[in-house]
């Protein structure tokens, strides 16, 4: 959900972005006129000012100074009505364009004097002698000065307001996804073994659409894997009776005097049917272990001991034909789980040892404690499986290539999709001295 937010928050940085440009232009703008009507009325003032220090004597016009009313960066220039030069800098006369001469008119040009820039407000006074214009010329330094400022100041105000935007932005972003959050937590939440609906009353409105959605698609799923289960059933069922019925009758006629001459076919036979039923059971045993097939399924108290027992003394006549040493190393541990699902898982372990364990080898079956997790382990001194196979072999019909036995390569899957379904950690290592392999299925914590 961070990750919507974060999303959200980039995806308006870009508008405020071009928002903050256009902004700066129109604050530059403004602080540009801003400033220049202010100071081109202030120097207009000056201006008028001074005409208060003219004085007519015998029709002449004399400037008579009453104090320092301009400072060091300022100058003037007073042009009587014959355009000769009464008081101040006669180059700031010459700059003066066309026009800037009507009565009653301000003027305002900028002009180039010594090099330097200077902005000109010109005034038109009339006297005794006759009209009379008066100019006076600041350096733009001031003025740019301020302009700066005052940018810089809208600037700070608009990076402020931009601030501010985010942060609300961020805040109405947060709580308004906080329904969505709590609802991301109840989903995760969820166990694949025990889907519960949501309560459609206490969802907010906005999202009580995507909870009915949500709440139909976990019907439709528990739907499906009933079905799925009732198949499991129903092809157990199927599968197995007339399999079992197939190898009953072939082991009476193995028997039978007169299949003397063909034996060794039918035993060719007996060991086809037997590979038949066994993958027929694991492919079964794989989709029972399924988190949609298990759907339905209430985890109760498993012994791990009473069921290293079991398969110890299950395959022990088998180990014994291969003349493999089959051992178990029980000690008292529960977890929580479907004894017929780990059931399946060590059969499969046991099996997968002594299909690969040569003769005279050793197998050993294990249930005891890491700390305080309990696990399940069978330690074999055959082959082993290189490092670099330990994760393909997990996948389902992968055999390690050269591999001798029968098999079709679903074994290990098996453990590992109950595994997982368990909440426990399924790994392959070697075995003794770096001899053969030991396979662990290690539960979270025991019930």
């Amino acid at each position: 959900m961070m990750t919507v937010r974060r999303r959200l928050l980039l995806l308006l940085l870009p508008a405020l972005a071009v928002l903050m440009f256009i902004g700066g232009v129109v604050d530059y703008r403004v602080a540009l006129v801003t400033t220049r009507d202010a100071y081109d009325r202030a120097l207009a003032n000056a201006a008028a000012a001074l005409a208060a220090n003219l004085r007519v004597e015998d029709q002449r016009l004399r400037f008579v100074p009453a104090g320092a009313a301009l400072d060091s960066t300022t100058v003037f220039t007073i042009v009587g009505p014959d355009h000769q030069l009464i008081a101040g800098a006669p180059q700031l006369a010459s700059s003066a364009p066309a026009g800037a001469r009507a009565v009653g008119h301000n003027s305002f040009w900028d002009a180039q004097i010594d090099g330097q820039a200077w902005r000109v407000a010109s005034v038109m006074v009339p006297t005794g002698a006759g009209p009379v214009q008066i100019a006076v010329a600041e350096t733009l330094q001031r003025r740019a000065h301020t302009q700066q400022v005052m940018l810089l100041g809208k600037l700070l105000v608009d990076f402020a307001e931009l601030d501010l935007t985010l942060l609300l932005v961020w805040i109405a972003v947060y709580y308004g996804l906080r329904p969505l959050d709590r609802l991301t937590e109840r989903v995760e939440q969820q166990s694949s073994r025990e889907l519960q609906r949501f309560d459609e009353r206490q969802a907010p409105g906005e999202l009580r659409g995507l909870i009915v959605a949500f709440n139909r698609v976990l019907e439709l799923l528990q739907t499906a894997a009933q079905a799925q289960q009732r198949f499991v059933a129903d092809a157990a069922h199927q599968m197995r009776t007339p399999v079992a019925g197939l190898l009953a009758q072939l082991e009476l006629l193995l028997h039978d005097p007169r299949a003397a001459p063909v034996a060794s076919e039918l035993a060719a036979v007996e060991r086809g049917i037997q590979r038949l039923a066994r993958s027929a059971n694991q492919l079964l045993s794989l989709a029972r272990a399924e988190p949609v097939a298990a759907l339905p399924t209430d985890f109760k108290g498993v012994e791990l001991k009473r069921l290293v027992d079991q398969l110890v003394e299950r395959y022990v006549d088998r180990a014994d034909k291969a003349g493999i040493d089959l051992g178990a190393d029980s000690a008292t541990a529960s977890v929580r789980g479907d004894a017929a699902l780990l059931g399946d898982l060590l059969e499969n372990l046991v099996d997968n040892a002594l299909k690969y364990t040569p003769r005279g080898g050793h197998v050993t079956v294990r249930s005891a404690f890491d700390g305080s997790a309990p696990y399940l382990e069978v330690e074999d001194d055959g082959p082993g499986i290189p490092e670099a196979d330990r994760v393909r072999v997990r996948e389902r019909f992968y055999r390690l290539p050269g591999a001798d036995g029968i098999g079709c390569g679903l074994g290990l899957a098996i453990v590992d999709e109950i595994a997982r379904a368990h909440g426990a950690a399924f790994t392959i290592g070697s075995g003794a001295q770096g001899r053969g392999a030991r396979m662990r299925v290690r539960f979270a914590a025991a019930a």
